[in-house]
């Protein structure tokens, strides 16, 4: 393998490694001189439609996604009978080998590690795409340390760790969601219990659940609690406990709504404020809790006091011993009361503070929305950012969420679209069909592709763009280009046979042919009846092409008087099956046969002839040498 080339551009150079579909090669790419990661289909499961389709659709859940967590897709190909998918480089390992590696990580790694998967999966849900299938062996690590999640669309059906439950691939057994073990549809919270699991393991170096068979382990993922984190690494917070606790709740109704909720959590985890977890009988709104988390720069052992901390100590000792002053004292104390009359004042105020019910306004113009928030005496704060789908100015989220009872002092954070980030459109006129989507594709747009005929570009290449190069657009707004077939075919071949040559000059002249005439003798045909034609009546003809006639220059002198000669229409339709089908028309006359028309026809082709004939006769037709028509005439 190492060294092939494929798509005339992708040079294979190393084996990565694979699993039960699919095997993986980094690969140079010659014509943008970078390294890439081709993904090809199995040998052996190219026959088979379902893998095909779910590599397939791999390949478009992908590149309908742009985001820094996701892996990009660059382009995707068939070679021969084998399907592949280039993507984005990551010279970095799995998740799934740091683990292995390094064992349980520090909380705060695996926090920021699974924020940023909460990230690539918020996008991805935004775009109506689930994964299905997140672990740690489909999360791959820059160098930098950032998160690239891939395999979109793909669980491997081939392996011992996959459910497979009436051929539909459901998942890893160590990560799949309840509703996956049970064979139920699926939607975003599926994948917030899977990375439920990958954050647990990150946090204790194990998976919630194990077992001897993968229907064990499924069972487990229905029915049992996992054990709980403190038990199995104590430095694991509380709070962040309960965020992994939530995140595998076996009722998906229990979970997060989506990751953005998660992430936020995740981001508040080291402040004091967490997310209780809900007890099982209660079905009240999710309460934070604030609670205190002491600071290693406050834990100060005895160990390591030093010479100047038990200097300063002992100065405090010794002023401690000294004469009370009773001034200071009282005046501490007067001090002290007063803080703490004021203290219980604004706790009163606070407690007392007037509950409100705050609106939904997603999706609302922004200035309505934060009409509708102050009007019941809340402030509002204002985020502003790119949206794909959401037009300009509407509001895309809220945080406290809408139609609930909040303290007339919350703040309520509003997130407000933009709409979508505009790029310039790169020029692709003059490239080729190939060349241009790879460029449009790396600028962030989709395209669209027109072909028509022309003289003034090769076949292949662009020969126009709308919307104009260099022109401001939003990303994935459909480009589309106009790519020429080459100089255009005007038509098909009429039949030419037994019609003056007159009559066959004026059906050529549409189609601004080369005329090449030639003359036969022949004693069965009237002076200047078209003998034969080439190219053949239905076959294409190109403008400027030469087609040639032979005509005959002597009259037809054994014709019996009492018969008169007969013409009559021959019609042949080649079936849409067919690539190339020979056609034949004979005539029988006694015992003449006489071939007057054969040639070559694509299928959907309808093939017409003019037959003349005198007396009593008989025509047959042949497809592919197959007899279709048997007409006797007379």
């Amino acid at each position: 393998m190492k060294g092939r080339l494929f798509g005339n551009r992708y040079e294979i150079v190393e084996y990565l490694g694979g699993g039960g579909m699919a095997q993986v090669y980094k690969s140079w790419d010659r014509l943008l001189e970078r390294a890439v990661t081709i993904k090809f289909l199995r040998e052996g499961l190219t026959n088979d439609e379902e893998f095909v389709r779910r590599f397939r659709r791999e390949a478009q859940a992908i590149a309908s996604l742009s985001h820094p967590n996701i892996v990009n897709v660059y382009d995707v190909g068939r070679e021969g009978e084998t399907d592949y998918i280039v993507m984005e480089y990551i010279d970095g390992p799995t998740l799934k080998e740091v683990i292995r590696r390094r064992g349980p990580l520090p909380p705060v790694e695996a926090v920021n590690l699974a924020r940023q998967i909460c990230d690539a999966l918020e996008h991805a849900h935004e775009n109506k795409i689930i994964h299905r299938d997140i672990k740690p062996h489909n999360i791959l690590l820059t160098n930098s340390g950032r998160v690239k999640v891939t395999d979109f669309g793909i669980a491997r059906s081939t392996t011992q760790n996959t459910m497979t439950m009436d051929r539909t691939i459901v998942g890893s057994v160590h990560y799949l969601s309840p509703e996956q073990a049970r064979g139920l549809p699926v939607d975003e919270k599926s994948d917030i219990y899977s990375l439920g699991v990958v954050l647990y393991e990150l946090l204790t170096g194990r998976v919630p659940f194990q077992g001897e068979t993968p229907i064990a382990v499924a069972l487990q993922q229905i029915q049992e609690q996992p054990q709980a984190l403190s038990e199995i690494q104590e430095e694991v917070p509380q709070a962040l406990e309960e965020i992994v606790l939530r995140a595998l709740e076996k009722s998906a109704e229990r979970r997060y709504n989506n990751a953005r909720a998660l992430r936020e959590d995740l981001e508040h985890v080291f402040t004091g404020t967490i997310v209780g977890r809900l007890p099982l009988d209660d079905d009240s709104p999710t309460m934070r809790l604030d609670l205190p988390i002491p600071l290693e720069k406050d834990r100060v052992s005895e160990s390591n006091k030093t010479p100047q901390t038990e200097q300063k100590a002992k100065k405090v000792q010794e002023e401690s011993s000294s004469p009370v002053n009773w001034k200071v004292l009282l005046s501490s104390l007067l001090l002290l009361a007063l803080i703490a009359f004021a203290s219980s004042f604004a706790w009163q105020r606070y407690m007392n503070v007037p509950e409100v019910m705050l609106p939904r306004v997603v999706g609302m113009h922004y200035r309505e929305a934060i009409e509708a928030i102050q009007k019941e005496g809340l402030q509002v704060q204002v985020e502003a950012v790119h949206h794909r789908e959401v037009a300009r100015d509407l509001v895309i989220s809220q945080d406290p969420e809408g139609n609930r009872m909040v303290k007339q002092t919350r703040e309520v954070r509003l997130t407000v679209s933009q709409g979508p980030k505009l790029h310039p459109v790169p020029p692709v006129t003059g490239m080729t069909e190939r060349e241009a989507i790879l460029r449009l594709q790396e600028a962030d747009f989709a395209y669209e592709i027109t072909e028509e005929y022309s003289e003034r570009g090769a076949v292949g290449t662009v020969l126009s763009q709308r919307p104009a190069a260099n022109t401001e657009q939003p990303a994935g707004t459909v480009i589309e280009l106009r790519i020429s077939k080459g100089p255009q075919r005007q038509g098909l071949m009429p039949a030419l046979i037994g019609l003056s040559a007159e009559e066959a000059k004026t059906l050529l002249k549409p189609l601004e042919v080369q005329i090449e005439q030639q003359e036969e003798k022949s004693d069965r045909h009237d002076a200047g009846t078209v003998l034969s034609q080439d190219p053949s009546a239905n076959s294409r003809v190109d403008k400027g092409a030469t087609v040639r006639i032979t005509i005959s220059t002597m009259a037809e002198v054994q014709i019996q008087e009492q018969e008169q000669k007969k013409v009559t229409p021959i019609t042949l339709l080649i079936p849409e099956e067919s690539s190339e089908a020979p056609v034949r028309i004979l005539l029988i006359q006694g015992e003449q046969t006489k071939e007057v028309y054969a040639g070559t026809h694509k299928g959907g082709d309808t093939v017409s002839q003019q037959v003349e004939y005198t007396g009593q006769a008989t025509i047959q037709g042949f497809i592919n040498g197959e007899k279709v028509l048997e007409r006797k005439v007379e």
